[in-house]
Formats: structure tokens, sequence, C-alpha cells
């Protein structure tokens, strides 16, 4: 599939697009290119695609508010699965009497253990504008920009983003994805998708794809591509899963009665104890790697604290 279609079947005949994976531009007149090598297609006759009105990546944005079908998708808060135990031990030694008791005895262990699966996500193009040029350029510089024939006759390609054309800069599009469902690898979040930050998708020549520069990619990664001509991505909002999460607090305690009126109280707390790296997807402020034009594409953003040691004493009369 090179792309969905924005509209159903019945639709799309009416409004003259054309219906599975061609491109839903055609019989376009000589003069009804007006700004589509500008990337709006907005036209009032000649026609047949009245393309996406918004694009989509990801929560906050409609693909076309008169056809919510499109962004039909998980929520970014829809955690499938969460485990949390709780416990309170106390240690052998409990009834020790004299020295060894007060120093072996009266011992409590308690903790809490938390695990749960990842958040959803979309990959999307953000910071890249449509480029309508004609197919066979070896270098961007040398392209050659479409004409309404070129758009008529299928000559014509988009080698940047805004892939439905709705002139809204900086977009929000969806690519196609081999793959429906995808939850990467925890390396693949501490790594990105191309170690090393040499994730790349657009050329500039031709229509966009996943690939790696300078670097080995991934294993078992989806393929990510471009959709045909204004053509929305087969990929739906929020299909690939974000990192899950385990974490292990404990707290060590013990009361000593030091005398009748005096009592002390010894902790030691473990957060994090075994220094597990938790994943975030975004960071503070908003910051996250799902942009295709982003280098360090697939890697996690920011990560939950490390392991944190405390120890206290509370003496109570």
């Amino acid at each position: 599939m090179l792309g969905h279609e924005a509209f159903g079947n019945g639709e799309a005949e009416a409004r003259g697009f054309a219906v599975g994976a061609e491109s839903c531009l055609e019989d376009v007149g000589d003069d009804a290119l007006g700004d589509a090598a500008a990337g709006v297609f907005d036209f009032d006759q000649g026609m047949v695609c009245t393309v996406v009105r918004r694009a989509a990546g990801g929560d906050g944005y409609s693909t076309d508010v008169n056809h919510p079908g499109l962004d039909r998708g998980n929520a970014i808060f829809d955690i499938r699965q969460r485990l949390i135990i709780n416990y309170v031990l106390q240690l052998p030694g409990q009834n020790l009497k004299g020295v060894l008791g007060e120093v072996a005895g009266g011992w409590s262990l308690n903790g809490i253990w938390a695990m749960q699966t990842g958040a959803h996500w979309s990959p999307y193009a953000r910071n890249t504008s449509a480029s309508l040029i004609e197919p066979g350029a070896t270098s961007a510089s040398a392209a050659v920009a479409c004409t309404a024939a070129d758009i008529g006759d299928g000559n014509c390609i988009n080698a940047g983003g805004e892939w439905t054309l709705d002139n809204q800069s900086p977009g929000v599009d969806r690519p196609n994805s081999n793959v429906a469902n995808f939850q990467p690898h925890r390396y693949t979040w501490a790594s990105g998708w191309c170690p090393g930050a040499g994730f790349s998708f657009f050329n500039g020549v031709a229509p966009a794809s996943s690939s790696c520069s300078g670097t080995t990619a991934q294993a078992g990664l989806p393929a990510l591509s471009a959709p045909c001509l204004a053509c929305a991505g087969n990929l739906a909002r929020n299909q690939f899963v974000g990192p899950g999460q385990w974490y292990t607090d404990m707290t060590l305690g013990k009361n000593f009665r030091l005398t009748e009126r005096f009592n002390l109280k010894f902790e030691a707390q473990a957060f994090n104890i075994f220094n597990r790296a938790n994943f975030l997807l975004a960071a503070t402020g908003g910051g996250a790697h799902n942009s295709l034009d982003d280098p360090a594409f697939g890697q996690a953003a920011a990560t939950l604290n490390a392991r944190n040691l405390q120890f206290g004493l509370k003496l109570s009369f």
C-alpha cells in the first residue's frame, strides 16, 4: 500500500479522488497548477483531489476534522499492563533478647516493585515542507519543479515532507510503515534506530525513506517511507509502543529503645535500587526524538532517576 486514501470510496468518487494505490492527483488541467509547486493544492477547477486538510503526527492535531476516523488510534496515556507489588517483611530475630536482640532483632524490610508497559507514540514529519519535482534528479540543486503537465501525466514526486499537501508548515504527517505495530528493544531506546545519530529520511531527490548514514541500523526495525502524492500515510496514530518501566524501592528500618522515654528510629532507603535505566519518550518541555528529520530518531529523550540512597535517624521522646 502506498498510502491511505483520505476518504471513503463513495465520497472519493464524489470529489474525484482516485481510489486505490495511485496518487489522488489525476486529470489536472494546465490552468489548474496554481500554487502546486508551493505545496498548496486547493483548486476550484480541474482538481480531482481536495487533499487532507490537516495531518496528525500524534495527539493535539487532527488529520481532517470532518473525518476523525483518519486519526483513530491509541491514546498516549494507554498503558496496557501495569503491576505494582507492595510488601512488609519482619526479618528473622524479632524475639532475640539481650545485646544480640538490640543489635540484630526488630528489623523490618518494606518496599514496592512497579512494572508497566510503555506509552504509545507516532513517527511523523515535522519540519520539512513539500518539494514537488520531476523524478530523476541527481541532486537537489539540479531538481526541476513540477509543471501542470507533470502532475496530469503522473510525472511528479514529492521529495520533501508535508505529504498531504495541506499547506500546514511545520507539518505533522505520518509516514507509511511496513508493520502496523512495533515495540522497540531497550537497546534501541538507548542508542536510537541508527546508533551515533545517523538516522536519515529525506534525500531531496526522491520520495523519502528511512536509512542509516555511516552506521548500521538496529535489527528488526520497520521500514518507513513517504506515502503517494497528496496521500495520508498508512500508519495510524500512536501504533508504536514506547519504553516500559520497572523500578524497585526498598526501606530497611529498626526502632531502638534507648530508655523508657527516648526512642531512636533508623531507616535506610533505596530508590531504584537495581539502578535500571527507565527510558522516557519525551523530556521536560516536550523534547522527543520521533520526528523523521531528527538524526537521533527513535532514541529515548531522557530517563527517570538513577539509584538514590538515603539514611535517616529519628529521635522521639
